[in-house]
């Protein structure tokens, strides 16, 4: 029987430990996304978190939409 993958958002994935005194820099990203339609205009917020150790490793959290607004005129 063959091991599954793990997905990124998946319940069974291993969580990754982030070790405070050994982070050398934490960065936030955030991006808009706008999307137009002749009758729709969606607009998205994402944002992911950046860990630079003090060694050199980075790491990046799951992209995560914050919010979505959808406005439809008829």
């Amino acid at each position: 029987m063959e091991a599954t993958t793990m997905f990124p958002n998946s319940v069974n994935s291993p969580s990754v430990i982030i070790i405070k005194d050994k982070l050398h820099r934490v960065e936030r990203f955030d991006q808009i996304s706008r999307q137009l339609n002749q009758t729709v205009q969606a607009t998205t917020r994402y944002s992911e978190m950046v860990y630079t150790y003090k060694n050199g490793q980075v790491m990046s959290s799951v992209l995560r939409i914050n919010s979505q607004m959808l406005d439809v005129t008829a």
